[in-house]
């Protein structure tokens, strides 16, 4: 009878080690599968070791098959990619050995001697084995979301290079294909909008004598290094910095330039800055390859995500450290403040590592520049100061070269053109706009009257004139009509998509996206201040036209409103995908043919998918955000709704799958989820969100796939399941293996190498911080949990405390090397000397809330305040405790400071005296691990050696309620919800616990993942996660959302449900009621299945499941026990006559061939369930009727539940009670059942709670479940162990909840 089920299980491992050896023996002679080496060795080691598992079999089989099936996928996505591999591919796969590696550490604890002898002990929990399963789940899914992340970076550079292409080859200045051999430059993704390709050389003749100077500095190896170029806006640095980088490369002395512009947003920060100097620095000196090469190897996987100063350093400034050339930086002052600051830092200091170095920066003379050059040897040079009348020779100049033709045409005359070239106060861009003004007018001798019109004075600044501009463009485009074709409210709606865009946009796309066809014609009113490139891309020809239109004062009717900018951008976008998205919109022809090998899939994309809705689909959430979040505007919201209905997110997800952007929309959607939505749209954007997540790698490879394999194995309850399945019947249907939810999103993050002592999310909630005793400290992305960057390195010892600053600029670390650190979080260096004062360990640090303090514990005993500007200390320690001070906090106004101590005692000081408030905190009987502040400040939570944790009023000092009780080990970390309703706690007991902070009830069960001690715990600013830092090397992230009802109540009864139980396969549920009736109820859709079981005569007290679900059987008031046909609904044979008296539960042994039953006369027996003859005597010892009673899963314990309060457990052979009874529920307890795996027991009680116990040790597991408003009749697991469904008294109610994570 063993063999069949034995013989199943090795041929699922045979068959899997057999794959897994495949994929290694292919990966050991192909370059390509190279990186596939390890994982399939670790990999078959994992299958050997589970090949002579004795229990649990099936088990262990599923979660080998699923390995092999993963490494088969890898195999695959690598087999399609190119070599070398790119770095995040790289990186994808070193972080799926390290957790595969993981996995196998975690086996090889479940076996007796190891994998060697591959022996598991024969108690191996099978919860323990669906865990691995589920985690091995969750590598697999962040493997396929990087996957999905380099596919788009490909994607987004194949698309860059096909439009340098179209723009034409010849003005490329980044040619990375001509590199060469050096296919490591092939990682950079250089930004070729960074070139200056939109600006000109200077006219010849003009600018000679700043020309000239600056070629002088440049070979003088005596001068600066740097050269600071600056003047007011439109003065014409921008040319002179082209026209010198253009003539130093034709003379072979350029590295690189960059340009700085504020209508391309990707060039106003430091993202892109090293890659575009890097890869112009190969194409340009191609001796300088090898070295640039090199420093992407030093670099490694982690290119994408390196710290700026290290890739400045490895890629630009290293290669260059023996070399006489040059950079050029324009337009510094239009990047982003702190970026430029980072940036000319990091530069000079790297004139000491590269000597010979020229660098050539242009700005506006901004303040924070001329700050950080004071000091520094460098030569500023106003350009208006260089020799006024050069400028005035050179705009004359170039006024005359612009107006020639018109001259030659006799339209205009030279004495004309001189007093425009005298009137524009020698400054180019006002000379510049003013002769397109004068070129584009349909009568330029009028026009030119009135620009040199005294009276008007138009030409008295760049303002005045752009005024004017705007002014003849909304009245039509001829000065002096009283009004035009074109309103002010139109032309300002047009500027507000140009500003806002977050990329350029072309006429037909800003037609779309407002609804309008004349957007050619206004533009063309614009002409002297907007470009309209060749492919008709707009943009704004200088950044001080953008400037007015943002300033109120200055632009006056004409404002642009930013925010309302970005609201009527979200609308417009929304509108358009809600106009033109359809189904199959690229009208693919077949699912069998990916993506990337449809022949015309570029020129489907072209004709199917405008501009404009290409644009909507990728930009929408950019807009909601930088609206503000105003999605609650009636309109946005409307048109978000819209969108959001029936099929239309599924028709959104072919545009961005065929686009590529899939990554980008998952981050956007993150971002939009904390606008300020309305709940139920948060709901349907975070379930957008995991199918995105889920799927997206398929998707991005087969756009069919949206509707053949994802949307079927979408879980049945998710949103976008029920808004768009019954639209597609003729899909696939999956019958089991489809979740009816998401699963939780528990991550797990590997990089330490010791224990993780602290962690703390940033305040914007994307970044988290850990520090660890392998001496380091980490930054981690919080959604995808790479680590940003190389480790912080700068302590000697453990690393006991790490805080971010409410900017979230900065960190504080305390260590075991008695030493204070600050580092900046872009840079990840070190800022300033580390703080000394403390003559032991400091355990904590906290910076205050505006981030001009530091506080810190130590275990010297003592508090210490810091100024986190210069690291002073202020005044003299705190002293009061003592011993060890473990925690430190400030409250949410800075007013006070919360410290906890090995001494047992909480105290609270002042922060501006220091000195301690009132007397101290005692109630805890050990040390005091963790304490914080409530947001409000009103009082306080602490975590305790003692296993405890306490909340304490801060004006009386007073504890308030009974201590929070449930953890088994130390509470090492408590931390508050930023709503402040919450509780969540770290123990040494391995778990973390939710609490609620009213009541002090325990929420849920405990998280369980962890194999260490619990360090750390926090909340993410927004409440919905969790991050926890273990001794097991870990970081862990987990869903805060738990403990919610799943689905809606049944309700069909028409009197109480006295008992629910599921069916083995889960898929069903039968009921038995007051009203003499049992029914019969789809899990999934809470759907009545036939008609109502009839026969008894009386209430139907219980009803259960054989194993083989195809019978159930019930007990009843009528003092009989039936046995029913769940597929006829019939009875199978007589009732069961019992004697004893009312039956009050029943339930099958797991192999179906036993009953038990409770009975009114406080016995308990034992049936054939075939015979239907009682089996021995009657089981006694309960004082009052027995009310439930069950098996364990295992058949040899039965558990039961009485009138007299207590619980009991049973030997189901001797028939002899095991231990004393199990106390804690206040009257009678109506139902027991066991979970799956045999290890808890659940009951109900008629004082509306639920409890949970340990089988093992009796102890309850947590406080009572409260939820019901009546007496809970009966409860029950699920199959799987994670929900547990209760019927109540309650209006008739049966209702289905969480029991875990």
């Amino acid at each position: 009878m063993s063999s069949k089920p034995r013989n199943r299980h090795l041929e699922t491992i045979d068959a899997a080690v057999l794959g897994a050896r495949i994929v290694k023996d292919t990966s050991e002679v192909s370059e390509i599968l190279a990186p596939l080496k390890a994982i399939a060795g670790i990999v078959i080691t994992i299958l050997e070791t589970v090949r002579g598992v004795k229990t649990n079999k099936e088990d262990w089989a599923n979660l080998g098959e699923n390995l092999s099936i993963q490494i088969k996928g890898i195999h695959d996505n690598l087999s399609r990619c190119p070599t070398p591999h790119s770095t995040a591919l790289l990186l994808a796969v070193n972080s799926y050995e390290q957790k595969i590696r993981n996995i196998l550490t975690r086996v090889c604890l479940a076996s007796s001697s190891g994998p060697a002898e591959g022996v598991l002990r024969q108690r191996t929990d099978k919860e323990e084995i669906v865990q691995l399963n589920r985690d091995a789940g969750i590598y697999w899914e962040d493997f396929m979301r990087a996957i999905s992340v380099q596919t788009h970076e490909t994607v987004h550079r194949i698309e860059q290079d096909v439009n340098r292409m179209k723009n034409g080859v010849s003005r490329v200045e980044i040619s990375v294909d001509a590199i060469g051999d050096n296919s490591h430059i092939k990682e950079l993704v250089p930004l070729s909008s960074a070139t200056g390709e939109d600006h000109d050389i200077c006219l010849h003749g003009t600018r000679t004598e700043v020309l000239d100077l600056i070629r002088q500095w440049v070979d003088d190896p005596s001068a600066s290094q740097l050269w600071w170029l600056t003047d007011v806006a439109g003065a014409g640095k921008s040319t002179i910095a082209k026209h010198l980088s253009t003539e130093w490369k034709r003379q072979g002395r350029l590295a690189g330039c960059f340009f700085f512009n504020k209508s391309r947003p990707d060039t106003t920060n430091k993202q892109g800055f090293c890659d575009t100097l890097a890869a112009q620095m190969a194409n340009n000196q191609p001796q300088l390859r090898s070295s640039i090469t090199n420093g992407i190897k030093e670099i490694g996987p982690m290119l994408i995500m390196c710290p700026f100063e290290e890739k400045l350093d490895k890629l630009v400034i290293q290669p260059m450290k023996n070399a006489a050339l040059v950079l050029v930086i324009d337009a510094l002052d239009e990047c982003d403040e702190r970026d430029r600051i980072i940036i000319l830092r990091n530069l000079l200091s790297s004139f000491s590592q590269a000597p010979q170095l020229k660098i050539l920066i242009t700005s506006r003379p901004e303040r924070d520049i001329a700050q950080l050059l004071n000091g520094h040897r460098s030569r500023t040079e106003n350009l208006h100061d260089i020799e006024l009348k050069s400028n005035r020779d050179d705009i004359a100049a170039f006024v005359k070269h612009e107006l020639r033709d018109l001259v030659q045409s006799s339209e205009l005359t030279n004495e004309e053109v001189d007093r425009l070239a005298k009137r524009v106060n020698c400054l180019f861009i006002l000379a510049s706009t003013a002769c397109k003004v004068v070129e584009d007018s349909l009568d330029p001798q009028t026009t030119l009257q009135e620009l040199l019109n005294p009276n008007q004075d138009l030409l008295r600044d760049i303002n005045t004139l752009y005024l004017t501009i705007l002014t003849k463009a909304y009245k039509g485009g001829q000065t002096g009509q009283a009004s035009g074709p074109k309103s002010r409210e139109l032309l300002i709606k047009v500027l507000k998509v140009i500003l806002a865009a977050t990329t350029p946009l072309t006429i037909s796309a800003i037609d779309g996206l407002l609804a309008i066809k004349n957007t050619k014609r206004l533009v063309g009113f614009l002409s002297s201040v907007l470009n309209v490139r060749a492919d008709e891309i707009v943009v704004i020809l200088h950044p001080t036209f953008r400037e007015l239109l943002e300033d109120p004062t200055a632009a006056g009717q004409f404002h642009i409103n930013m925010t309302d900018a970005h609201g009527l951008m979200a609308k417009g976008c929304l509108a358009i995908m809600k106009r033109e998205l359809c189904f199959n919109i690229c009208q693919l022809e077949s699912s069998f043919v990916l993506n990337k090998d449809v022949p015309d899939m570029n020129e489907k994309i072209s004709k199917h998918i405008s501009k404009g809705l290409q644009y909507g689909c990728i930009h929408w959430p950019d807009h909601i955000i930088n609206s503000n979040g105003r999605s609650r505007d009636c309109e946005v919201e409307t048109a978000l709704l819209r969108v959001m209905e029936d099929e239309y997110p599924l028709y959104w997800i072919e545009v961005i799958g065929a686009l590529g952007k899939i990554p980008k929309t998952i981050r956007g959607l993150q971002d939009v989820e904390q606008c300020q939505l309305e709940k139920g749209m948060k709901a349907k954007i975070n379930d957008i969100k995991r199918f995105l997540i889920a799927f997206g790698t398929p998707i991005s490879d087969s756009i069919p796939h949206i509707y053949i394999s994802a949307l079927p194995f979408t879980p049945k309850r998710s949103y976008i399941r029920q808004a768009a399945g019954a639209l597609f019947p003729n899909t696939m249907s999956v019958f089991i293996g489809c979740p009816g939810d998401w699963p939780e999103l528990q991550q797990e993050w590997l990089g330490h190498t010791s224990s993780v002592n602290s962690i703390a999310f940033s305040p914007d909630g994307r970044h988290i911080v850990s520090g660890s005793s392998d001496r380091t400290i980490r930054l981690w992305d919080a959604e995808t949990g790479q680590p940003l960057g190389e480790p912080l390195r700068g302590h000697s010892r453990n690393v006991s405390s790490v805080s971010f600053s409410a900017d979230g600029r900065r960190i504080v670390s305390g260590s075991v090397d008695k030493l204070i650190r600050l580092w900046d979080t872009e840079t990840a260096q070190t800022l300033g000397e580390p703080l000394k004062g403390h003559s032991k360990t400091v355990g904590s640090v906290a910076f205050s809330p505006d981030g001009r303090y530091i506080v810190s514990g130590s275990e010297d005993a003592t508090i210490r305040l810091w100024d986190a500007e210069t690291g002073q200390t202020l005044g003299p320690p705190l002293e009061g405790h003592q011993d060890t001070i473990f925690s430190v906090s400030f409250s949410p106004d800075g007013h006070r400071i919360v410290s906890s101590s090995k001494d047992k005692t909480i105290r609270l000081w002042s922060t501006e005296t220091g000195h301690a408030l009132g007397e101290s905190l005692r109630g805890h009987n050990g040390s005091i691990q963790s304490v914080v502040f409530s947001t409000d400040g009103r009082y306080i939570v602490s975590g305790s050696e003692d296993k405890t944790i306490r909340l304490w009023d801060t004006k009386t000092g007073q504890p308030l309620g009974e201590p929070l009780q449930g953890h088994t080990g130390s509470v090492q970390s408590v931390a508050l919800s930023p709503d402040g309703r919450h509780i969540v706690s770290g123990s040494s007991d391995k778990t973390i616990r939710l609490w609620d902070a009213e009541t002090g009830q325990a929420l849920g069960i405990p998280f369980q993942g962890h194999s260490g001690i619990v360090w750390s715990v926090t909340f993410s600013p927004d409440g919905r996660r969790i991050v926890s830092g273990s001794s097991d090397d870990t970081i862990r992230l987990w869903d805060a959302e738990i403990g919610q009802a799943l689905g809606k109540p049944l309700q069909r009864h028409s009197g109480p449900v006295q008992s629910v139980a599921f069916s083995p396969d889960g898929r069903h549920i039968v009921s038995g009621s007051e009203d003499k009736t049992i029914r019969l109820w789809d899990a999934e859709t809470g759907q009545a299945l036939g008609e109502p079981l009839q026969r008894h005569d009386g209430t139907i007290f219980s009803v259960a499941f054989s194993p083989d679900g195809r019978r159930i059987v019930s007990g009843s008031l009528d003092k009989t026990i039936q046995l029913w046909d769940v597929e006829t609904g019939r009875t199978l044979g007589k009732p069961l006559q019992c004697y004893s008296g009312v039956v009050w539960s029943v339930a099958f042994s797991p192999d179906g061939h036993r009953i038990v039953s409770g009975f009114s006369n406080k016995t308990i027996r034992l049936w054939d369930a075939e015979s239907g003859q009682a089996l021995g005597g009657a089981l006694r010892g309960h004082r009052e009727t027995v009310r439930s009673v069950a098996f364990s899963p295992d058949g040899r314990r039965i558990v039961s539940g009485s009138w007299d309060k207590t619980i009991q457990l049973w030997d189901a052979e001797t028939g002899q009670a095991l231990g004393e009874p199990l106390e804690g529920h206040s009257t009678t307890v109506k139902s027991v059942a066991f979970s799956p795996d045999g290890r808890r027991i659940v009951s109900s009680s008629s004082d509306n709670t639920i409890r949970l116990w340990d089988t093992e040790t009796g102890q309850a597991l947590r406080g009572p479940l409260s939820g019901h408003n009546g007496a809970v009749c009966s409860v029950a697991f699920s199959p799987d162990g994670r929900r547990i469904v209760s019927g109540s008294e309650d209006h008739c109610t049966a209702t289905v909840v969480q029991s875990g994570p």
